[in-house]
C-alpha cells in the first residue's frame, strides 16, 4: 500500500513539476545518456541555445571549419555562438560530439584568449581566417584585419 502512496505521489508531483516548467522537465526525465555498458544512469549533459542577455531569444548561431579531436581534415560541424557579457564578447564552440569550448575575443583586436582552463593557446592569422590550436582542437574563424 506504501508502495501505491509513493508513486501515486511521485506521478502528482511530477506532473505539478511539468506544468510549472512549461514542459521542459519531460526532456530531463527521459534522457538517462547513451545507454552503453558504462552508462551510470545519470543524464548526459548537452549545452543548449543559450538566450540572450535582453531576453531575445536564442543567440544566433553560426557553422564554423574545425578538426576536433586531432582530426586531420577540416569540416564546417562546429557552430559559435557570440555573446556580449559583462563588456566582453564571448565565443562558444560547439562540437559535433557535445563538447565545447569558451574563447574571449580581446578587446585589442590581437585575437582570442581561452576563458577556462591551463591549456595552449597557439593562434594564427592567414588572410581573412584566424586559425586557433587548442589541446588537439583546431578552429578557423573569419576575422577581419584592421
Amino acid at each position: 500500500m506504501w508502495m501505491r502512496i509513493a508513486a501515486a505521489l511521485t506521478v502528482a508531483g511530477l506532473a505539478g513539476l511539468l506544468v510549472t516548467c512549461g514542459g521542459d522537465v519531460m526532456a530531463v526525465v527521459g534522457d538517462t545518456g547513451g545507454g552503453d555498458a558504462a552508462d551510470t544512469g545519470s543524464p548526459t549533459p548537452t549545452p543548449t541555445a543559450t538566450v540572450d542577455a535582453s531576453g531575445g531569444g536564442p543567440l544566433p548561431t553560426q557553422a564554423i571549419a574545425c578538426a576536433p579531436g586531432g582530426a586531420t581534415d577540416f569540416d564546417s560541424t562546429c557552430t559559435v555562438e557570440r555573446a556580449d557579457i559583462d563588456g566582453a564578447r564571448l565565443l562558444t564552440v560547439f562540437h559535433p560530439d557535445g563538447g565545447f569550448r569558451r574563447f574571449e575575443q580581446l578587446a585589442d583586436g590581437s585575437g582570442l584568449a581561452v576563458v577556462a582552463g591551463a591549456d595552449e593557446l597557439t593562434q594564427t592569422l592567414n588572410g581573412d581566417t584566424l586559425e586557433i590550436a587548442i589541446a588537439g582542437n583546431r578552429y578557423r574563424f573569419p576575422a577581419t584585419t584592421q
